[in-house]
């Protein structure tokens, strides 16, 4: 009997210590639902995923979904804002530090030809327009605020 509430407690531990996390988990391609706009997540170029600081996830199918939401939401403090590298599809990197690219040669699933990327250097080995345009973190964000 002693046994048994030991391994029941351990057991509730480990349950609560992997509901409290934080941490970002990875997108379920095919399977997983977009939050803001309910379309499944298909696309390992495009997807994003949102944690809050009490660890509630948030996935988005492009980040013309996860943007938007994140405006609208009065919480500021968040554990992960994650994009996909669209060089390197399925890999989430940290959204504030991507480099983003509005460019009609690269359709994204909600239509508004945006991608994110590493580095900039990612960037200009895509094949680019004169109409094509560069953004921060910072300027992704003014531009949906408008």
């Amino acid at each position: 009997m002693h046994s048994v509430k030991i391994l029941l407690l351990a057991g509730l531990t480990i349950f609560f210590l992997v509901r409290c996390s934080t941490e970002p988990q990875p997108i379920v391609y095919g399977e997983d639902q977009c939050h803001s706009c309910k379309m499944i997540i298909a696309d390992p170029r495009f997807g994003s995923e949102l944690v809050t600081s009490k660890g509630k996830i948030y996935k988005f199918d492009a980040i013309e979904c996860l943007v938007p939401t994140l405006l609208e939401w009065e919480e500021t403090a968040f554990a992960h804002l994650l994009v996909s590298d669209y060089k390197q599809p399925g890999t989430l990197i940290d959204a504030s530090k991507a480099q983003y690219l509005i460019s009609e040669l690269v359709p994204s699933p909600m239509g508004r030809y945006l991608s994110a990327y590493h580095s900039i250097e990612d960037i200009r080995s895509q094949i680019l327009t004169k109409d094509d345009r560069r953004l921060s973190w910072n300027d992704l964000l003014r531009e949906f605020a408008k």
